[in-house]
């Protein structure tokens, strides 16, 4: 199965020795998505609409069969680490490093697990037919995944882990969860987030 590494990608130059040693220790294509950074970054296709624009804008592109949607500020562990991805995606499934379900998560008490977005891949049908991620999100686009997880649910496809070979440095790109910013499109997005959970609720 081939596979087509997208990253959005804003500023933060020093992360570049980690992850190209990751996207070149496995058997895949990568297409970087410059999200704004000052100064552009050299070759990678530019975009804006944040995280979520960036990732629909690689995925508009892939040709392959599948796509891994990767962050940034990754620590390849091993050689061949995408080999669990590619053998857990089939149609139908969305797979991730990491399945939660912890209580940030829950509506009105029900556990609504996720694949956390640092990385997650699907097969690109599959992403097309969802609407890839939602652009409407505030920046940074916490409960993106939340929302990509739901809806998949919706349509009937599994979230899948499979345990990949990569450290990921948390909160290195999307600012300080305490920063006033932050923290609103925090609020606003989990509001977004909890009233669509709601509806599909209401359906099932």
């Amino acid at each position: 199965m081939n596979i087509t590494i997208v990253t959005p990608w804003r500023n933060h130059r020093e992360l570049e020795r980690d992850y190209f040693a990751a996207v070149f220790a496995c058997d895949a294509e990568h297409l970087i998505v410059d999200n704004q950074s000052d100064p552009p970054l050299p070759n990678a296709l530019r975009a804006s609409g944040g995280f979520a624009g960036a990732c629909n804008a690689g995925l508009a592109l892939v040709r392959t069969d599948a796509v891994l949607f990767l962050n940034n500020d990754i620590v390849p562990l091993a050689r061949g680490w995408i080999e669990p991805i590619r053998e857990a995606l089939e149609t139908g499934v969305l797979v991730g490093a990491e399945l939660r379900a912890d209580p940030h998560c829950a509506v009105d008490g029900v556990p609504m697990p996720y694949l956390d977005g640092w990385c997650v891949a699907g097969m690109t049908e599959d992403l097309l037919e969802l609407g890839g991620w939602d652009e409407t999100f505030d920046e940074p686009s916490y409960y993106g995944d939340n929302d990509l997880s739901l809806r998949a649910r919706m349509a009937g496809m599994t979230l899948r882990e499979a345990r990949v070979p990569l450290h990921h440095i948390r909160n290195v790109t999307a600012g300080r969860a305490d920063d006033p910013d932050v923290r609103a499109a925090t609020l606003a997005n989990h509001a977004r987030f909890t009233a669509r959970a709601r509806e599909a609720l209401e359906v099932v």
